[in-house]
């Protein structure tokens, strides 16, 4: 910015007081001296005896008046360049302010990512070295979700401060992209060896203990590293190999580095295009849900269908939920696929008989968002489906990190009627403390208690169903399979099991017969 040159109150008045006394000295100049030598010079006649009294009077005369004419203007001109002195120095304040806003980051005080694509293009410019580590914090969404944005704020600006130590420790420079986004530059050369060690010292340092607000919650980074002239020469692509190396970390472990290779860009990008054609899956409702009986013991007649996503890809294959469930976790569409296969589901019990109720395993991240209860009922009553025949499912590691919501969400649930359930039951590390705890109607025993040649199972087996007598809760057996029947159904149904499911009664399929569904048809649509 050009300085302006305002002189200050205090020089304007030394500038007008010389004045005065410049008037002053021309005035005794002109009575004393020059006066006689002007009028002799003009042949006019001139009589130079007067008092010397009557020559300071005159001198005294024009100086007040001088000083009269110079007091107006000179307060007015005074207050101006006060005033234009204040704003100006408002202006250059507010324009520093913006410049290091165009420069730093408001929250952190790093530089911001436009700062760190002028300083590598710079870099690149001059054929110097660039470095670039970018780091991702780990599981920083659920803080977010769970703790709130405030709390969110706390953890990056304790994570720039770290990040600027190490920038002071080993001379790099620290930024923050955006986001959960940080990086470091360094603009000279480093070994592989030394960039490894420093990569480690900050996933230490962000791992360290943060905030005493976010236990239980995990902290740490992941970290990708690339280097100018050897994986990119271009700014946006130099960051593009950092942020592969980086994912590479996300999906072997978090809180880890690697630096760049080319094999995982063509990983990554593969990875791109899925995550495209699950969102658009999504949007189409490309995931259906399958449906798989539920029976009523010692009958086995079917009092319902438990959901399961598949996913119906256009080459004619069928994806299954390991193959899609952890991707739509990490790109955060599960709420929305969990709507749809609802809404699928509830059009398709529409004509069902009144006494078959649909189940669903609800995710950790759902079961424990304060918006879920209201959002969940206002689909099912929009659907006009009965609360009373719906129930969701959890497992005990949708309760683990924020156990205070999922309870006050399954007490709303529960208070309109739905049964909530405990999922896979015997295979957590708390599942009597979560029994006590918080709203649960039904438990389902976990597969694992019924596989083959597992008998030594049957006494803890027992002993769950005693125990969920003495609650009075229901309880599911799950994975009961072709080569149990008749002995194991009949063993549970004597020792007080409520339900099976497996595929002795049914594989999950596309449609449910409108026999099994009480419409007198025999006829099965389709079943995988």
């Amino acid at each position: 910015m050009t300085y302006l040159r305002l002189p200050s109150p205090y020089r304007l008045i030394q500038l007008l007081f010389l004045i005065l006394l410049t008037v002053m000295g021309l005035s005794i100049l002109w009575e004393f001296e020059l006066e006689a030598w002007v009028m002799r010079g003009l042949g006019l006649p001139y009589d130079g005896i007067f008092e010397d009294g009557e020559r300071l009077r005159f001198v005294l005369t024009s100086t007040g008046f001088s000083l009269i004419a110079m007091i107006g203007p000179g307060v007015m001109l005074i207050k101006m360049i006060s005033n234009a002195r204040r704003n100006y120095l408002q202006l250059e304040g507010l324009q520093s302010h913006t410049e290091k806003l165009a420069r730093y980051d408001s929250l952190s005080g790093l530089l911001n990512r436009r700062a760190f694509m002028e300083l590598v293009n710079e870099q690149l410019a001059q054929l110097e070295p660039v470095i670039v580590m970018l780091i991702d914090l780990d599981y920083f969404k659920a803080v977010n979700d769970q703790r709130g944005h405030a709390t969110g704020d706390a953890v990056l600006i304790e994570v720039a401060k770290r990040l600027e130590e190490i920038a002071i420790k080993y001379g790099c420079i620290a930024s923050r992209l955006g986001g959960d986004e940080f990086c470091v530059v360094f603009t000279s050369r480093r070994e592989e060896r030394e960039l490894g060690l420093i990569a480690a010292d900050v996933i230490s340092r962000i791992g360290a203990p943060m905030l005493e607000k976010l236990r239980p919650f995990r902290q740490g980074a992941t970290v990708g590293i690339s280097r100018s002239w050897v994986d990119a020469t271009e700014t946006s692509a130099l960051l593009h190999c950092a942020d592969v190396a980086m994912y590479r970390g996300k999906v072997t472990g978090r809180s880890t580095y690697h630096f760049y290779e080319t094999e995982h860009g063509l990983q990554y990008q593969a990875q791109i295009d899925e995550d495209a054609a699950l969102k658009q899956a999504v949007e189409l409702n490309e995931i259906v849900p399958f449906y798989q009986p539920i029976v009523a013991l010692p009958s086995q007649e079917v009092v319902g269908f438990e959901i399961l996503a598949r996913w119906l890809k256009p080459d004619g294959s069928t994806g299954m939920p390991a193959d899609f469930i952890p991707a739509l976790e990490r790109l955060g569409l599960i709420p929305m696929m969990t709507q749809s296969l609802v809404k699928q589901a509830c059009n398709a019990a529409r004509d069902w008989d009144d006494h078959l109720h649909l189940s669903l395993n609800v995710s950790a991240a759902m079961i424990t968002d304060e918006l879920f209860p209201d959002r969940f009922l206002e689909q099912l009553r929009h659907e006009q489906f009965p609360f009373d025949r719906f129930e969701v499912e959890i497992t005990e590691e949708a309760l683990v990190g924020n156990i205070e919501a999922a309870e006050r969400n399954l007490n709303r649930l529960h208070a309109h009627g739905i049964t909530v359930a405990l999922d896979d039951f015997g295979t957590g590390y708390s599942g009597l403390y979560h029994l006590t705890r918080l709203s649960i109607d039904k438990i389902k025993i976990d597969r694992s208690f019924f596989e083959i040649g597992k008998t030594d199972h049957r006494p803890m087996v027992e002993a769950i169903l005693g125990m969920a007598r003495s609650l009075n809760m229901k309880v599911t057996a799950e994975g009961i399979e072709d080569f149990h029947s008749p002995s194991l159904p009949s063993w549970l149904a004597s020792n007080g099991c409520n339900y099976a499911q497996g595929y002795h009664y049914g594989r999950p399929q596309a449609h449910v017969s409108r026999s099994v569904a009480g419409v007198p048809d025999s006829t099965v649509l389709s079943r995988v």
